[in-house]
């Protein structure tokens, strides 16, 4: 937000495009200036976006518009901030020029004033119409000069404005609403500064997040096996489950030839061999009892008393072949 002020046009004084505005004509000029708006336009049509009525060449409001003395003076507040960042750059001289319509121009002086804009130019018809800052948010205040050139103003007809009485009470009451604006901007400001405080401590939280994390993994990565031991020890693993599951396999096949060698030699004997008698046995165990059986030699007419149970029948057990009874 940038506020400038100054000189409108003087009273009672023809300007360089041969016309001016009488004292009688000050009650039109202030209500219609009221009404009116800031504009910009381009440098090689000065007036082109008045004539037009371009509400994009718009950069600013009126505040404010009284009679000085001879001079009728302007408050307005740019309200375009690109235009407000050139006016505190200085970039563009502190000159406009009033545009207008009038029903009437007698003599060079005009009657039924309107003012439409007030626009920024390189050159004012009337050499005193000048603008300064009068404040701006940045705090910058600065009233510049610059040599001004010629510009062709517009007279055509138009219905007078609306017109705006210019008591002190109004007066007032817009600068008390303009105050009121000022503080909502100001309230709004804060709130974004506030949005953004806590924005930021979000963003700093998280940051110190991911320095935990990082840490932690360095720290893990530092204490971890290398992967190369890792390897070595699966490597290692494999190779004893291998051998052990291979010994395993080698044992089932030595147990399984012993027992059907301990079945041929107890077979001979005309003795049945269950499996689940002997299961409890190892593959060394049921080679040596196979060996065994496998000692004892009959004839055909050998025979064997089985041993007989209290009821006086006769049972069958177990050879025992070293105490070379049946069990």
């Amino acid at each position: 937000m940038v506020i400038i002020e100054g000189t409108a046009f003087p009273l009672d004084k023809i300007n360089k495009n041969g016309w001016g505005v009488p004292a009688s004509e000050a009650e039109n000029a202030i209500s219609s200036l009221k009404n009116s708006v800031i504009r910009v336009c381009p440098r090689d049509a000065p007036h082109g976006c008045d004539f037009s009525e371009d509400p994009k060449a718009e950069i600013g409001r009126i505040l404010d518009v009284w009679k000085e003395g001879k001079d009728v003076k302007i408050r307005a507040d740019i309200t375009d901030s690109i235009a407000s960042q050139k006016v505190e750059d200085g970039t563009w001289p502190n000159t406009w020029s009033v545009y207008g319509h009038s029903q009437k121009l007698i003599d060079g002086w005009v009657e039924g004033f309107a003012a439409r804009s007030m626009t920024l130019v390189l050159d004012p018809a009337w050499e005193d119409a000048k603008w300064g800052v009068a404040a701006s948010e940045s705090g910058g205040y600065a009233v510049r000069t610059i040599q001004s050139f010629s510009l062709i103003a517009s007279q055509a007809g138009d219905p007078v404005a609306e017109e705006n009485n210019n008591s002190p009470e109004e007066k007032i009451e817009q600068l008390e609403k303009t105050v009121a604006d000022r503080d909502k901007e100001i309230e709004d400001l804060k709130k974004n500064s506030s949005n953004l405080t806590a924005a930021n401590e979000k963003l700093d939280k998280k940051v110190k997040d991911l320095e935990k994390i990082v840490a932690s993994h360095e720290k893990n990565k530092a204490t971890s096996v290398p992967m190369e031991k890792v390897q070595e020890l699966i490597e290692t693993k494999a190779n004893e489950i291998a051998a052990s599951a291979i010994d395993k396999h080698k044992e089932d096949l030595r147990r399984s030839t012993a027992f059907e060698k301990l079945s041929a030699a107890r077979k001979e004997l005309d003795l049945e061999t269950k499996a689940d008698d002997y299961q409890h046995l190892t593959a060394a165990d049921l080679e040596k009892l196979a060996d065994e059986f496998g000692g004892i030699k009959v004839t055909a007419g050998t025979k064997f008393q089985y041993p007989a149970d209290e009821s006086g029948k006769s049972r069958t057990g177990v050879y025992n072949p070293v105490s070379g009874v049946f069990e």
